[in-house]
């Protein structure tokens, strides 16, 4: 049996949530409700004490963290290869994931976490005390806690800003240099991963990934989504 909880194609959840399309896996879809704060329920705890999504269930065992779980992925379901043959090119891929998880997230959570504070700020005090207890991780605690209370100060989006716009820089010039794909000659895991996150950034800050600005990025985004598999995923509907 393989499942996946996740919160639908978007952010970190879409990372396997495509992986599994692209591989053609056949998957039991279990979409979790953020604004529902399912992921903090007891049934998802019971699988996942951190509360976090995504997470992946195979034959019983548990799988968690958007990056290990594709690598897991790869390694059990090789048939529709997303790496490269070689060990260069498979260590050029962990990077990238590595800068999607330590660099490009951190900066762009920073910023789509502070357009939720109108959510969040409205939601009752009280109500909200009690969802901020339920929250394992004390990190995601602090940040709704910050969310709910107006949001992040100027100082700090300047800062989250400042390194996304290095991020593109960064992609752009990879895409530069590399061709189509991040990675070598072919799509791979590393596309997938910056594709969790990279329209995430045209979305709240257009003017930091743009045609003109980014050219190169901007291309790559219009080729991903033009993959069967993307269209596929974006295809599905899930109940908010």
């Amino acid at each position: 049996m393989l499942a996946l909880y996740h919160f639908g194609p978007i952010a970190n959840s879409l990372t396997p949530l495509l992986c599994m399309i692209e591989k053609s896996l056949t998957f039991d879809d279990r979409f979790l409700s953020s604004r529902r704060w399912e992921h903090h329920a007891p049934a998802f705890l019971a699988i996942n004490p951190e509360g976090k999504v995504p997470v992946l269930v195979h034959d019983g065992q548990i799988v968690a963290e958007s990056t290990v779980i594709n690598e897991y992925l790869e390694e059990v379901f090789p048939q529709v290869p997303l790496r490269p043959a070689d060990a260069w090119g498979r260590a050029q891929v962990r990077i990238w994931t590595k800068f999607v998880d330590e660099y490009l997230c951190p900066a762009l959570t920073v910023i789509g976490a502070h357009n939720a504070s109108s959510f969040a700020s409205a939601i009752d005090k009280g109500e909200m005390r009690t969802i901020l207890e339920r929250i394992p991780d004390r990190e995601i605690q602090k940040k709704w806690a910050i969310v709910s209370s107006g949001g992040f100060t100027p100082e700090q989006l300047t800062d989250a800003r400042e390194r996304l716009a290095r991020a593109v820089a960064q992609m752009e010039a990879q895409l530069a240099q590399n061709g189509d794909w991040f990675v070598g000659d072919d799509y791979s895991l590393a596309d997938i991963k910056i594709f969790s996150m990279a329209p995430g950034v045209e979305r709240v800050a257009p003017d930091l990934c743009n045609e003109t600005v980014s050219p190169h990025v901007h291309g790559w985004l219009r080729r991903v989504e033009a993959r069967p598999a993307v269209k596929a995923m974006f295809a599905r509907v899930y109940q908010r």
